[in-house]
Order: structure tokens, then C-alpha cells, then sequence
């Protein structure tokens, strides 16, 4: 969330079961390995072979630390629709680590690599889960012209939002500056033995909070219809902070809404889904909503 809330429970997730959602998943269709400058980069893509022509391809980008199992059979249904591509980033998953930064540039580079590789080419609708959500606002920001559609799933860290903006709900509850801090260097500490690509997508993260906005290189996203999706459920996280997590939680939601709000009324096709039921992991608990989130946002683009 706006403070990180949704990175910290994609986080708890991953330290309780590194696992958690390959147990749960069967075996994938459409999965192999390719190579990017000789290391194994996992993919599962779904329907290729039977595109129509301009027709777009649904790729899909997962949270912090996730690898592809967190769209579980959400896949296979999207497919019945468009194709579809997901894939684990480096160091995620089944893909090796590459030792590089995973900035959103790198991180969005690599992407297009990875479509091209597969003979997935544009147009795209991007689907971003959490911290997956601004890594796909970031893609849509240097490819305007390939992004048709946005889907975004609970998406954060606002990362697009100044650092004032940041500190806001530590501010509403009375936590400020010093809350801030204490809510990261916890968040730092939970993630010590976490693997490195996990770590450093951590050190990005933080890094683009705190820098200058004008740093972060934000591009203009272009106007097409997208649909948001907001759990809206608190999840209890292990943090030690010298404030109340709920109360933090709650404001953070309230703020983070109407920045969203403002992303939708910006789409001329948008759609905001608050669910009341859900905390963050939404594609483990109502994987539904995911595919009417694209369902729309494909009507809307037809």
C-alpha cells in the first residue's frame, strides 16, 4: 500500500513459505524456460499460436518477491479471452539471478525482451499485482505505444507519489518521519535471509520512495482504459513500529483511493473495484475479480 502495507504482507507470504503457492498450483500449461544472455528466465504463454492479428496480448507481472504460481488458474481463464503471458522475473522463481539492479527500466527492458523472445509482440494489456502494479505503470510510461489496456491489482508502493505524499498517513495517525522509518528498517530486518533478488528489489523500492520525484523517471502513461482492483481487508503484519499497524493501514487505504480514483478518471474506460472482502492477496483469494478486471477492460477496447 501507499506505505508499503501490501509490499510487507507480499513479504511475510514469501518468509513463512517460499513455496506458498507452487504447493497450491498444479503443473502450468504453456510453461518453459528460454534464455536472456545465457541465463533461464521461466515463461508461461498460452494461446500465440492462435492470435488474430492486432489482437493484444495479456502479459502479467507479479508482486514483490512472487513468481508466476501467484496467478495460480487465473491464467488459463484470461487465455479463453486473449492470450496471455506471465513470466518470473530475475532471481524469482525459476529464473536465474542476473546480479543486476531491478529498476523499473531494467526491470521493463528485460520484459520486452522476454515478449519478444516468445513471439509475443504488441499490443499489450499489462496486468500488475502489488509492487507488479507499478512496474507496469513504469512499462506503459517508456512503451506508450505498445499498452492498449491496464489492469492493476492493488497495486503499490506509490511509488509515483512524492515522498510528503509518502509520509502522509504516518503523519494522520501521528507516527510522521520517525513512523516512517521505523515502519522500512522493520520491513529491511523481516527480509535479511530473503533471497538476493528479493532483497534488491527491496533496496529499489525504498530508494524510489525516499528519492526526489523529479528522480524517479516517471514517464506519461497513455489513455486507455484501465481498471483498478483495492483490497480493502487488513492483513496483521509482524512488525514492531511505535504505532498502531491497523490504524496506519486504514489511512493509508483512504489516502491511497483517492490517488487511484484520480488514475481512473484519467482512463477513457476506467474502472475502480474496491474489495471489502480481500486483503492484498487478491489473486489467491478472489482470483475472479483479476479476470472481470480484464474482462472489462478487453469489452472496453473492443
Amino acid at each position: 500500500m501507499r506505505g508499503g502495507m501490501s509490499w510487507v504482507v507480499a513479504a511475510v507470504t514469501l518468509v513463512a513459505s517460499p513455496d506458498g503457492y507452487a504447493q497450491q498450483a498444479p503443473v502450468f500449461p504453456g510453461v518453459r524456460i528460454i534464455e536472456l544472455d545465457g541465463r533461464a528466465v521461466r515463461v508461461q504463454a498460452i494461446g500465440l499460436q492462435d492470435r488474430r492479428p492486432g489482437a493484444p496480448v495479456i502479459v502479467f507481472e507479479a508482486g514483490a518477491s512472487n513468481s508466476l504460481e501467484i496467478w495460480g488458474g487465473i491464467l488459463p481463464r484470461v487465455a479463453s479471452m486473449a492470450p496471455v503471458v506471465a513470466y518470473d522475473r530475475a532471481g524469482l522463481g525459476r529464473s536465474d539471478w542476473d546480479g543486476m539492479s531491478p529498476t523499473p527500466r531494467h526491470v521493463a527492458d528485460r520484459l520486452r525482451r522476454v515478449l519478444q523472445e516468445v513471439g509475443a509482440g504488441p499490443p499489450y494489456v499489462l496486468v500488475g499485482f502489488s509492487w507488479g502494479g507499478m512496474l507496469a505503470r513504469y512499462f506503459a510510461g517508456y512503451y506508450p505505444s505498445e499498452v492498449v489496456g491496464l489492469v492493476l491489482v492493488d497495486p503499490s508502493p506509490m511509488v509515483t507519489e512524492s515522498l510528503s505524499d509518502n509520509l502522509s498517513p504516518f503523519e494522520t495517525i501521528g507516527a510522521g518521519r520517525a513512523g516512517f522509518d521505523a515502519y522500512w528498517s522493520n520491513f529491511s530486518a523481516l527480509l535479511a535471509q530473503a533471497p538476493p533478488a528479493v532483497r534488491a528489489e527491496n533496496q529499489v523500492l525504498q530508494g524510489l520512495l525516499t528519492m526526489d520525484l523529479s528522480a524517479r523517471d516517471l514517464r506519461p502513461v497513455p489513455a486507455v482504459p484501465t481498471a483498478v482492483v483495492v483490497a480493502a481487508k487488513y492483513f496483521a503484519v509482524p512488525l514492531a513500529v511505535p504505532f498502531d499497524l491497523q490504524q496506519h493501514f486504514q489511512a493509508d487505504l483512504r489516502y491511497r483511493l483517492r490517488v487511484l480514483s484520480e488514475w481512473v478518471l484519467a482512463s477513457p474506460h476506467g474502472t475502480l473495484v474496491m474489495a471489502n472482502s480481500t486483503t492484498h492477496t487478491i489473486p489467491r483469494e478472489d482470483p475472479a475479480l483479476i479476470v472481470s478486471a480484464v474482462q472489462r477492460v478487453l469489452g472496453a477496447l473492443r
